[in-house]
């Protein structure tokens, strides 16, 4: 019986606000500038009501479009004999598959060259195919990622010599 060993990471952004704490964030805006816009219509300042509406409008567009960025992940499976990497949005799946033979997979985090301030980026490789992983880390969580991956790597999974039989003991013939 054969047992699988694979470790998965699972890399996504920084997503500290939630769904509820989204809308409550727009309703909270929505309801100042409202508030604001239509005391001044009611004073016959009547055109900051719709710049009132095209403010929110951004604001919403602004806020929608982080909130799906949130739910971006990669996922890093490393398996007994491969590294599949699959990139997508939580909840609807994966966009993009990568996969690459274990034994021959290096890890990199590489550096720009003659710019000391641009972010790393940290590179799976192997047999002239690479993969960028974790774009939405900071550079210090790319170093720790890649000195884990490296020690995961470095560790295969025990499988019984298929020479021996299971149950021989040091010494019998």
């Amino acid at each position: 019986m054969s047992q699988t060993h694979d470790t998965t990471f699972v890399i996504g952004p920084n997503a500290s606000l939630s769904l509820r704490g989204a809308c409550w964030f727009m309703g909270s805006i929505s309801a100042v500038t409202l508030g604001g816009a239509l005391w001044f219509t009611a004073h016959g300042f009547w055109p900051v009501l719709p710049f009132a509406g095209l403010e929110l409008a951004a604001v919403g567009w602004g806020l929608a479009v982080s909130m799906r960025r949130s739910r971006y992940r990669e996922v890093v499976n490393l398996g007994e004999r491969t590294v599949r990497v699959e990139f997508g949005v939580a909840g609807q799946g994966c966009s993009a598959r990568a996969e690459l033979p274990r034994a021959w997979t290096r890890v990199e985090v590489e550096r720009k060259r003659g710019n000391r301030h641009a972010p790393t980026r940290l590179v799976l490789s192997s047999s002239g195919q690479r993969i960028v992983i974790g774009r939405c880390l900071t550079d210090e969580e790319r170093e720790q990622l890649s000195t884990r991956l490296k020690q995961v790597l470095r560790t295969t999974p025990a499988h019984p010599d298929p020479v021996l039989p299971a149950h021989t003991t040091p010494g019998e013939g």
